[in-house]
């Protein structure tokens, strides 16, 4: 029996999902099913994964995945810890350049051609330079914010893969996260990190 666990990391510009775009909700419906994973780790608390109305989740979970969950027999893992993830803002001239900055985001989702353009390449480059000048614009615990974010989302798939040896793992999250959250993955024993295509 292999008990090596296999995980990708996806990510996605979930704010950016209701625009209609060539990697929207309906692509990565299609994505997850063609890649139909033992476990479906989705960056969400416990408590927004049991909400029947699930209001406060982005569409890409409200709308797409956990849906689709629903119909298939995907098991979900909310991975997220108690504290979900912060809105970045800020007021006066602060507030104008984080507001361009999501505009460029957005522009950068919209002309992606499909996840892989957003994973890996000029635009995932981009668009995590882009969150990290909206974190210091916004100033105060944003960034202890932003890094103690990846510690939990990192520690809690380690702890999923644990528990569920030699299955195949795909985690979900916004790509100013995933590309620090997959190389502490690749260094746990019994892990191998792959991608998402190859899972």
């Amino acid at each position: 029996m292999n008990d090596k666990t296999t995980i990708a990391v996806l990510g996605t510009l979930a704010e950016f999902h209701k625009e209609p775009i060539p990697f929207d909700l309906a692509a990565l419906v299609d994505l997850v099913v063609g890649i139909h994973p033992d476990l479906l780790c989705l960056d969400m608390t416990r408590e927004q994964w049991q909400e029947p109305e699930k209001a406060d989740l982005p569409p890409e979970y409200r709308e797409a995945l956990l849906p689709l969950a629903y119909q298939t027999d995907m098991v979900i893992v909310p991975v997220a810890g108690a504290d979900p993830d912060i809105r970045l803002s800020a007021a006066g001239w602060r507030g104008r350049l984080i507001a361009f900055l999501r505009r460029r985001l957005a522009w950068l989702q919209r002309t992606a051609p499909g996840p892989d353009a957003i994973n890996q390449g000029w635009r995932h480059d981009l668009g995590n330079l882009f969150y990290g000048w909206i974190r210091r614009l916004t100033g105060g615990t944003a960034g202890h914010h932003y890094h103690d974010r990846i510690d939990m989302l990192a520690d809690s798939v380690a702890a999923v893969a644990r528990d569920n040896p030699g299955s195949r793992i795909l985690v979900v999250t916004n790509i100013q996260y995933c590309h620090h959250v997959r190389p502490r993955l690749a260094g746990l024993p019994d892990v191998e990190v792959t991608g998402y295509a190859d899972l």
